[in-house]
């Protein structure tokens, strides 16, 4: 059900892409279907584009590219990989600092939320935590002072480990994310090659050219952004 979901949410990422900070039209793939559909019997190549946005490869699988199809479609399934892996294993190191937590922390892993399980690592125990949001005027902060909530770490070395290791897990789910900006990117390219095969087929010309590259960059605060820059001779 994950699966499908995370494909779902691809797919419309995919078509409202506009939306993101990617240089791309939003109108690309309805206007590409126009002018396929001009220079085709009836447009009927066209719906290749539409199997090639869900699945990458598809549409050069049906215009009888096979190779060209293999290598989208080895591309897909090294991506799906390298995401279940990716999330499976910030799953074991979230079941890790749990369970190490409750050995040296005293926690209870029954019924926690996320913002839990980052509080404990910032304060020696659940007093101090409720002290210093009380002091912060941050009434809805406070846990309640019970069992379920209670935590008190035995060395300030096991809390900094604790810490190490939900940092560990947040990159790897970073990992995740790319890897999803990577699923968009795949469908992106293959409809383009999809709709250069059937512009070729129906009008070959040595003078078409047209490119594609991707720009990866941080700003001055450190926020990650990624650039599309496409062109595209008819």
């Amino acid at each position: 059900m994950k699966a499908f979901i995370v494909l779902l949410n691809i797919i419309s990422l995919s078509v409202s892409l506009a939306q993101s900070p990617l240089n791309f039209s939003p109108s690309f793939v309805s206007q590409a279907e126009q002018k396929v559909e001009s220079h085709s019997s009836g447009g009927s190549k066209a719906k290749y584009i539409l199997y090639s946005l869900i699945i990458p490869g598809a549409g050069q699988w049906g215009l009888g590219e096979k190779n060209r199809a293999k290598f989208f479609f080895g591309a897909e399934a090294l991506l799906w990989m390298g995401y279940f892996g990716t999330n499976a294993y910030a799953d074991v190191i979230q079941k890790n600092y749990q369970a190490y937590s409750a050995v040296h922390a005293g926690t209870s892993q029954y019924d926690k939320s996320e913002q839990y399980w980052i509080d404990i690592g910032s304060a020696d125990n659940l007093y101090d935590f409720n002290e210093q949001q009380l002091r912060n005027r941050n009434l809805k902060a406070v846990y309640p002072e019970s069992e379920l909530y209670y935590w008190q770490w035995d060395s300030k070395d096991n809390q900094s480990y604790y810490n190490n290791l939900r940092v560990q897990e947040h990159d790897w789910e970073r990992r995740a994310t790319f890897i999803v900006g990577a699923f968009i990117l795949n469908r992106i390219v293959s409809v383009i090659d999809v709709i250069r095969l059937i512009h070729k087929e129906n009008k070959p010309s040595s003078e078409q050219s047209s490119s594609l590259s991707l720009l990866y960059h941080t700003n001055r605060y450190n926020e990650e952004r990624v650039q599309l820059n496409l062109r595209i001779s008819w």
